[in-house]
């Protein structure tokens, strides 16, 4: 009987052995197949001439969380020379991870990879960072670092030099490849950006560019980057480095954790491989458009430290200014909207001229944020009395599912909320903004933010056409001065939207 139960445990042990062998050969495998890539340039992938590259800027819109990770990730498989990163904010989860294994492996291939984080809105901690810029050919600098980042006697050294700029944060988000394609927008690296998490996701928009106007882009990676302001994430650790970030196997967990996580499907594993042969359908649809009619505008790194009110910027003045140009209608989508001194005349003027204005925002159900709701909450029945038409993002719009990552909300039966994220203002129908700017006064005066200008009537109807369905009953509340849908907010909400209200309307 004994020897009997004794062999029990000897099968069960052999069976896990020869369980784990087999799942270790299947990630192996899996890891050897997504190494399989081309030598193809990224132009040559997409069949796109040199001439065409030069002369012209590709636009393609990337509203479905799922493909604009994919697009990430294809990119990163098929940089050749360098990969340039500007983000506010980069996590530490499921879709961080993968980003990570793929930086890694392009890493590995002999690319330069640049990394630039805002040091506020850093979600790593400080071993984590490390890691990754332990690789030789991966650096990471920290913008107006001194909160998160680094131990404390340096933190408290660059808080000590910069106390003034605490609140001025680096809010662009760009990503470069080769100077030749750049994704950028309102998405950070999140599960929440790429609709991969189970309780809040964010409906936004980015931008995949390729040509000309990507010179720019890269230039201004490059202020950033040789910014006084940028601190060598080295510099805020200590000089010695752990023997842990020496092993040639310190990299495995992350590998093995990307190749196993169920979370990241086969399907979207296939989809990234095959993501050059969607954007050639695109380019042949025309829905990846070509044109000369666009411009990146960024605001400079220490934006407003040389000016005597510390107002403004590249951004907000460009934003102003076709304000003011615009004689028919004027669409505005922005998470976050907050009226102040400068905006409130030149929308109240553009409505005297016969302007139609109409605002796509979050409602206290959807918001992420509940100090920016406090403000303009504190606003709302002034935006209505100045002739605004308000529309408030549904936390159930029907436009999530078209959204939706299927094989991950599937699983979680579809109950994730979704905020609302874009910052998109079109003008006249025939000018479009699109990028990381917000219409408050933290966009306007404190963050560094940038976006591109279209001026392409065929990109700015094909835009306004997705607007037309978020604006439309299914997935937006009318709002008035007398009539929102606050009430159907939780009372937790409610009540930490009540206790921002403290905070003054120009820090939002």
């Amino acid at each position: 009987m004994i020897r009997h139960l004794l062999i029990l445990p000897t099968i069960l042990f052999l069976c896990s052995c020869s369980f784990q062998r087999a799942r270790l050969h299947k990630l192996n495998g899996t890891h050897a197949e997504e190494n399989k890539i081309d030598n193809k340039s990224i132009p040559e992938a997409l069949q796109l001439s040199p001439q065409l590259l030069q002369s012209h800027t590709g636009l393609y819109s990337l509203e479905n969380g799922g493909e604009s990770l994919a697009a990430r990730l294809w990119l990163f498989d098929h940089a050749q020379k360098k990969v340039d990163i500007q983000y506010y904010s980069f996590s530490k989860d499921i879709t961080s991870i993968v980003a990570c294994h793929h930086l890694l492996r392009t890493a590995d291939r002999g690319v330069k990879v640049r990394i630039l984080i805002d040091d506020a809105a850093a979600r790593m901690n400080t071993d984590e960072v490390q890691l990754l810029e332990s690789h030789d050919n991966i650096e990471i600098k920290v913008y107006n670092a001194g909160l998160r980042l680094g131990r404390m006697g340096k933190r408290l050294g660059e808080l000590k030099k910069n106390y003034n700029r605490v609140l001025r944060r680096m809010h662009n988000k760009t990503l470069t490849v080769d100077s030749t394609v750049c994704i950028m927008g309102g998405r950070n690296i999140a599960d929440r950006y790429f609709d991969y998490s189970k309780k809040y996701n964010f409906r936004d928009r980015d931008l995949l560019i390729a040509g000309k106007e990507v010179n720019a882009i890269s230039q201004s990676f490059e202020a950033f980057w040789t910014s006084t302001l940028s601190v060598p994430y080295a510099d805020m650790t200590r000089q010695l480095r752990k023997k842990k970030f020496k092993k040639a196997s310190r990299f495995d967990d992350i590998h093995r954790y990307a190749i196993g996580s169920k979370q990241f499907s086969d399907t979207m594993r296939q989809r990234i491989r095959n993501y050059h042969e969607e954007l050639k359908r695109a380019i042949k649809s025309n829905n990846f458009l070509f044109t000369k009619s666009v411009n990146f505008v960024s605001d400079i790194p220490g934006k407003n430290e040389d000016k005597a009110e510390r107002k403004g910027g590249a951004t907000s003045d460009t934003l102003l200014a076709l304000l003011k140009q615009s004689q028919h209608a004027i669409d505005i989508q922005s998470p976050y909207f907050i009226l102040s001194d400068e905006t409130t005349p030149v929308l109240k003027e553009a409505i005297n001229r016969g302007v139609k204005i109409r605002l796509l925002t979050n409602s206290m159900c959807t918001t992420d944020n509940f100090e920016a709701f406090s403000g303009y909450r504190r606003d709302r029945k002034r935006i209505s009395e100045l002739g605004i038409q308000i529309f408030e993002f549904k936390k159930n719009a029907n436009v999530r599912y078209k959204l939706m990552v299927e094989d991950i909300q599937k699983k979680n039966n579809y109950k994730a909320v979704y905020g609302f994220h874009p910052k998109t203002f079109i003008f006249d129908k025939k000018i479009a903004i699109v990028g990381s700017y917000n219409f408050d006064p933290r966009s306007a005066n404190y963050n560094t933010e940038c976006f591109l200008v279209i001026r392409s009537e065929e990109f700015v109807k094909d835009l306004l056409r997705v607007q037309e369905e978020e604006f439309s009953p299914d997935n937006a509340w009318p709002v008035t001065s007398e009539c929102n849908p606050d009430h159907k907010a939780g009372f937790r909400k409610r009540f930490k939207v009540f206790t921002r209200r403290v905070i003054p309307k120009k820090l939002l």
